[in-house]
């Protein structure tokens, strides 16, 4: 990237921090995370290896004494820094360090792709970009601490180190993407290409692919097992109406949580960029639970989006219609920037997925998280870290939220006014 677009994108990332400070809460909206944090505390000496405590999340048994989770070890590993804190200052504290983290990788998710796009289309309007970020659902999950965003940003950096010709770093960030979420593997057609290439990736791959096959291994006493086996959830069971749900259902599907994903499935012409994204969807559409659980949206389907929209971070590119279902996308997140999406979902069904209240969740129209949320947007408090602390510390929680609230402004105008300096005010060439 040259000296100016170095500097755009430092812009960028600045309006994107401002928006994650507008909405940063600080707290855990699952249990499987804080299970997660707590296999980062085992890798820190705090637990016996790998074990969790059980009392967190979805636990299964495995080949050695104690219980275990399912999930990739790559989370746990970011994790340890918020298990250190959480040993430091208490649980809560582990938490706000954990949706720091969170919100870091979110920057790295945003960084690389928009470093991505303006490669592939040179000048990318930055009001444009991060419209075209939010419609992903970025915002959102940069706020509700999930594992996806860390995968993302893992495979966004891979995708650019790969397209810049440093295939080994693409490959090692690939592995690593996978090694938080086994199923990243399925972003692999976007780092097709001549076999030198794919080598190259292959060598940065494939230590961290011998790593997953060793932590199963000490888990569950097999390479090829990962615990997932011991969930009814992820049975196949295919044409039961997943893919539909994903794309169309009120409750999880596309169409109403990232209407800007559906306008680009007219515009993205690049097979590997929408390839991605039809696997990942035929692959979690036959899952028995295809939902993900409690989330925002389909969850499942998030690491595939920002390849997806790509194109539509060029200029001009949908017309008129970008902006108005752009508009549409951001709007569709402000509930759950405003809420706890978890509490509102959980609180109009069971989280079980053949249950009848789990069924209206997914398919009914007055049981969709998203409708619920809009029908309790702005009443109580917002879901924002300064309200919690500043209600903590004995003053008004409006109090502590209008500060973070006036703090984000303050660095949104800094990135406004840094974008609009012109060239060569910083010292670089004009």
């Amino acid at each position: 990237m040259g000296t100016a677009q170095t500097r755009r994108l430092g812009s960028i990332l600045v309006l994107w921090a401002s928006l994650l400070l507008l909405v940063f809460s600080g707290r855990m909206y699952t249990t499987d995370v804080l299970a997660q944090m707590e296999v980062a505390g085992s890798l820190s000496g705090s637990r016996p290896f790998m074990t969790v405590s059980g009392d967190y999340g979805w636990t299964v048994q495995g080949a050695r004494s104690g219980v275990f989770v399912p999930h990739g070890l790559g989370f746990s590993i970011l994790l340890v820094p918020a298990a250190l804190a959480g040993g430091a200052f208490g649980l809560q504290g582990g938490k706000v360090a954990a949706a720091l983290l969170n919100s870091g990788l979110s920057l790295v998710l945003l960084g690389f792709w928009y470093a991505e796009a303006s490669r592939k289309y040179d000048r990318v309007p930055a009001a444009r970009f991060i419209l075209v970020a939010i419609g992903s659902m970025a915002l959102v999950y940069g706020k509700v601490t999930f594992d996806v965003t860390a995968a993302a940003a893992a495979s966004m950096a891979a995708y650019y180190f790969f397209q810049v010709g440093r295939s080994v770093t693409a490959g090692a960030l690939f592995g690593f993407a996978v090694l938080v979420r086994a199923d990243s593997v399925l972003l692999f057609p976007l780092f097709i290409g001549g076999w030198r290439d794919l080598r190259r990736f292959s060598a940065g791959a494939i230590p961290f692919l011998l790593m997953i096959l060793l932590v199963n291994w000490y888990r569950f006493g097999s390479p090829l097992l990962d615990g997932h086996g011991q969930d009814p959830a992820i049975a196949m069971e295919p044409f039961r109406g997943g893919i539909p749900g994903l794309l169309l259902s009120p409750g999880k599907g596309l169409l109403y949580y990232a209407p800007l994903c559906v306008l680009a499935l007219f515009h993205q012409r690049e097979w590997r960029l929408w390839t991605p994204f039809a696997l990942s969807l035929v692959f979690h559409g036959m899952l028995h639970d295809w939902t993900g659980g409690t989330g925002w949206g389909p969850r499942f389907l998030f690491t595939s989006l920002p390849f997806l929209l790509m194109p539509l971070c060029r200029k001009s590119s949908g017309g008129w219609a970008f902006w108005a279902v752009a508009a549409l996308g951001a709007v569709v997140c402000l509930p759950a920037l405003w809420s706890n999406p978890s509490i509102v979902e959980q609180s109009s069904g069971a989280d079980l997925f053949d249950d009848p209240t789990r069924q209206a969740v997914i398919w009914s129209y007055s049981s969709s998280p998203l409708f619920l949320a809009f029908r309790g947007f702005a009443r109580g408090l917002p879901d924002v870290f300064g309200a919690t602390a500043a209600a903590a510390a004995g003053f008004s929680p409006w109090l502590g939220a209008f500060l973070q609230w006036s703090a984000g402004v303050v660095l949104s105008l800094f990135g406004v006014f840094r974008m609009r300096m012109p060239p060569g005010a910083e010292g670089e060439p004009a």
